[in-house]
Formats: structure tokens, sequence, C-alpha cells
């Protein structure tokens, strides 16, 4: 059970995670993908399986040869993705070329070689190789993802990266055991680790597993934040909707709870259809509900964002009390708080529906203090 779930398990794994991916990305996420497909492709085509498959067709090595171009694909998306990140629209021209070259040295040596045994002719030469194309690669993406780990101020991303840079280092240690199993079968000298199942097992399962993970985690948590965030404005888009469906694209076809694709655009739309909506609401606010709110939740122990978050719950709320029973509007007040940008902005609505949500559950008598429950 454990052999096949190690020889089987990545390639699950990484076809999981492309799967998961969408079709229209931007540079670094499509870049990601590529890394993706790569390593599905080639822990598929080197299961038993797959294997079998070939010998039954007359190629049972094509595979092995299928894989390792795959994995190149790998370490140039890997490269491609760095260089995104850091803002180039692309990786190094130079990376391209040299994997490319040195692969299409890879095919003569597996065309020569009459089997992949590694006392076989051109078998050391076709590893040497096969290392050489992915070596500088890989070391240059360990390097940039601790460096970049370095930097990152989001834990995910932070732990992402470091993985990705075990794994690559692991990659890196894992050829270099190939070439020296090989090279014993031709040269005469000690390598006490030839045979050992830490060097041909477990390194090479366990450096692609952290890859994978660490190119899943960051994108999952993200996933999750955005899917908390969408289901914390719920609230607050709910009541300013009802009070003015022109606010939203498309009407609500499903529960907050059960949206769980595209996130991101949708998201983005929510915060942007709130902000119309406490657009419209401007004339209704009533003069000195916000201070008289600012001056109950200060008695009661807010500060901060959660004080100004409260403030502005209790002043919608108030505004929509006065647009439903159909009072007069009056002269707008000044533009609502909010973040500087995007992220901020979203963070600072979240609170503030979240406030609303409570303000409104609470008894009327409990007013600001309702806030400040978990």
């Amino acid at each position: 059970m454990g052999e096949l779930l190690r020889q089987y398990g990545p390639p699950v794994l990484a076809w999981l995670l492309f799967l998961s991916r969408r079709r229209r990305e931007d540079g670094p996420r499509r870049s990601v993908r590529w890394v993706l497909l790569g390593f599905a492709v080639s822990l598929t085509v080197l299961t038993p399986a797959v294997y079998s498959a070939g010998a039954a067709v007359g190629a049972p090595d094509l595979a092995r040869l299928v894989g390792h171009a795959a994995m190149l694909v790998v370490v140039w998306a890997g490269l491609e993705f760095m260089a995104q990140m850091n803002g180039s629209p692309r990786g190094p021209r130079w990376h391209a070329w040299w994997i490319a070259g040195w692969f299409a040295v890879m095919c003569v040596l597996f065309a020569l070689a009459p089997d992949l045994l590694p006392q076989s002719p051109w078998i050391l030469e076709y590893c040497v190789v096969y290392l050489v194309a992915q070596g500088p690669g890989l070391v240059r993406i360990a390097g940039l993802c601790l460096r970049y780990a370095g930097m990152a101020g989001d834990a995910a991303l932070r732990w992402g990266l470091r993985m990705i840079a075990a794994g690559a280092v692991g990659s890196g240690l894992y050829l270099v055991h190939k070439v020296l199993r090989t090279a014993i079968s031709r040269i005469d000298f000690a390598y006490p680790l030839s045979h050992a199942a830490v060097t041909g097992k477990v390194l090479p399962t366990a450096s692609t597993v952290l890859v994978l993970l660490g190119a899943a985690i960051p994108a999952a948590v993200g996933w999750l934040r955005r899917y908390r965030l969408f289901r914390q404005l719920g609230p607050l888009w709910t009541a300013l909707y009802r009070a003015d469906p022109g606010i939203a694209l498309d009407p609500p076809t499903l529960p907050d709870v059960l949206v769980l694709g595209r996130l991101r655009p949708r998201l983005y739309r929510r915060v942007i259809e709130i902000r119309d909506g406490l657009l419209a609401l401007q004339p209704h606010r009533k003069p000195g509900v916000a201070a008289d709110a600012r001056e109950q939740a200060e008695v009661a122990g807010f500060e901060g964002e959660q004080l100004e978050a409260v403030v502005e719950a209790v002043a919608v709320a108030s505004a929509l009390r006065s647009r439903a029973e159909g009072d007069a509007p009056g002269t707008p007040e000044a533009p609502v708080a909010g973040g500087g940008n995007l992220d901020s902005d979203t963070a600072f609505l979240s609170r503030v529906s979240l406030a609303y949500r409570r303000y409104e559950a609470a008894p009327r008598c409990a007013g600001v203090r309702a806030g400040r429950s978990r």
C-alpha cells in the first residue's frame, strides 16, 4: 500500500492541482499552471502502469524520455514564474535555449543507448546531460525562493517558497545521486548510498511533494481568505441590494456559502457594488448619527479600525431605515471612510459588514455595544 501511494499519490496530486487552476490566468499564474502540468505529465508517464503499456507496444523506455522532457518544462516554467514575480515579463532567454539544447543532446544519447540499464553505453552520459540541463535552473530557483521568502509578508507565501526551495535542492541532489549510481557501474569507486531507499525513493518523492505543496498552499490560503471575505461582506451587501437592487450587475443566484468559484472577480465586484450602494445612500444619512455612534462606541471601549467600522455600520443602518421609511433625502455628507487601496478597503468593509450584522441582530437598546461581541 505504501509503495502504491508513493508511485501514484504525487501524480494524482499534480493533476488535481493542475485541473483546479483556471485556464485564463495572467503571466505568473500561467507559469504555475505549466509547472503543474509538467509535474503531472512527468509523474504519470513514469508510473508502472504507463511503463507496462509502453512495453506492450514495444517502446518500454520512451516514457523515461517523455518524463524527463516534462521535468525540463517544470524547471523552465519555474524560472519564468520567478522572473515574473520580480516584475520581468519573462525569464532569461538563455535558459530556454540551454534546456532545449541539452534536451536535443539527451534525445541523441537516448537513441544511441541500447537500453536504460546503468552499465549500458551512453547511459552515464545521458544522466550527466540531464543533470547539466536542470542543475543551473534548480540552483537559481532555490536561491530566488529563499530570497523572496525573506521579503514576503504573507506567512503562507513565505512557507510555500521555502518548501519549493527545499524541493528544488532535493531534486538536484537526486540527480547527482543518479549520476553517481550510474557511474559506479563503469568507474571503480565506492558509493554507499547507491541502493539506499532514502536516496532512491524517499528523496525524489519528498522533493516532488514539497514543490507541489509549496505551490498549492499559498493558493489554497488565498482562496480561503477570499471566500471568508466574500461571506463577511454578505450582510452589508444584502442590505444595500435590498434597498437598491440596481447596484448589482447580476442578481444573486446562490447563497454565499455555495459560491466557490471565480472568487477573485466576485469579491472585487462585491466591493464595488457596496461602494455604489453606500454612495446612493449618502443623502439619507442623518446629521449627528455618526457623532452619537462614535461617542457611544468609545464609551463601549472600541478604538482604532474597529471603532470606525462600528460608527459606519450604525450610520448605514440609520440611513437604510430612513430610506425605507420614505424620508426626504437631505444634503449628502462627506464620503464614508475606507481603505486606501482595494485590499484595505475590502478589509474595512468586511469589518463594517460584521458590525452591521451584530448591530441589526441585537436589541435596539443594546445599540453600539452589540458590535463588540465576537
